[in-house]
């Protein structure tokens, strides 16, 4: 049945697919405002409105696919921008967006400091609106803006979109980024995608069809025959960081996944080559901090300076916009993850 015959059957259209706003009330979280977003699929995800619009929690059908840090939700406020403060309040969840000015290690650069991965998912989210739009294909549609801007300085703006429709194991995000200064300026950015137990553990198979790959450091070389083996976990193990060149498919787009046969659920992840030209794959098999990081981007992710040496860096001129998409896919059964390695 389509929507319009299954609304016979139903009192509210919330039985089929909804959108509702949220406010988290213990700890650090106290104050987060969330989009709760489920539709006829089984699929479950959030949009952090108080965190630059990212997706904190995903599952489908009670199944985690996201990785949640020590530290969970953690309101803006308790954001630390010096050096590795970021990772007192680093959620993590299922998408993290980095930048938009930095993302990557921190760095400092024509004398100003940057702290690990930039601001944009600290920042809260403005113009934001929500709805089901209804007909037989229903479809929540969310927008947002987040400032990533400075007086004297750089004046970026990410616009997003997310979109899901309700029988679909699928979102997508359109993002565009704007520099509505009056100079040309540098920008980075980052999709930290990080994915968890259970739909990551020891069985599970990634995929990552790549023309190219870089360990990122001499410990990442000693364990690139493996790079694509997840481990099980281990209280001693140390990250591992890969740089990968995607392969296109014939719309010049990459897709990246993991699959779980035990399970026979994963989640694959389809991005534009066009302006995501860059995957960092992270590796942390440890124990209490057992992830794998599938993380588009537009250039390196090793200070200001190495990126603009490697020629990696983008720049936008002034009133320039850049677009970046993104599909996510919830995978249900091996022919699914048969079907996205034959594409």
């Amino acid at each position: 049945m389509n929507y319009q015959e299954e609304k016979k059957y139903i009192g509210h259209r919330d039985q089929l697919i909804r959108v509702k706003r949220i406010k988290m009330q213990d700890g650090k979280a106290d104050g987060v405002e969330l989009l709760d977003v489920q539709n006829r699929s089984g699929m479950h995800f959030d949009v952090n409105v108080s965190r630059g619009m990212d997706i904190p929690y995903l599952d489908f059908c009670g199944e985690n696919v996201g990785f949640i840090s020590p530290c969970g939700v953690v309101a803006p406020e308790y954001f630390d921008d010096k050096g590795l403060g970021f990772l007192k309040s680093f959620t993590a969840g299922f998408l993290t967006t980095c930048g938009l000015k930095l993302a990557g290690a921190p760095c400092e650069y024509d004398g100003q400091s940057y702290g690990l991965h930039g601001n944009v998912s600290h920042t809260p989210a403005e113009d934001v609106s929500y709805r089901v739009e209804e007909g037989d294909r229903p479809c929540v549609t969310i927008r947002g803006s987040v400032r990533d801007a400075i007086i004297f300085g750089e004046k970026l703006k990410l616009d997003r979109e997310i979109q899901c429709y309700y029988k679909e194991r699928k979102f997508t995000i359109h993002d565009k980024v704007t520099n509505e200064g009056y100079q040309k300026v540098r920008h980075m950015i980052l999709y930290h995608c990080n994915i968890g137990y259970p739909i990551l553990s020891p069985d599970s198979e990634v995929y990552i069809p790549a023309l190219e790959t870089r360990p990122r450091n001499a410990h990442s070389a000693e364990g690139i025959d493996t790079f694509m083996k997840p481990e099980p976990a281990d209280p001693s193990y140390e990250e591992m960081c890969y740089y990968h060149t995607l392969k296109p498919d014939a719309g010049n787009h990459g897709t990246v996944a993991i699959y779980n046969p035990n399970l026979d659920l994963g989640i694959a992840i389809e991005v534009d080559l066009g302006t995501l030209d860059h995957l960092v794959q992270w590796k942390m098999m440890g124990a209490g901090d057992y992830v794998m990081g599938l993380e588009p981007g537009n250039s390196t992710i090793d200070g200001i300076e190495d990126a603009v040496a490697n020629g990696s860096m983008k720049y936008l001129e002034a009133g320039e916009s850049v677009d970046y998409h993104l599909t996510f896919h919830i995978l249900k059964g091996r022919e699914e993850f048969d079907k996205i390695k034959e594409k």
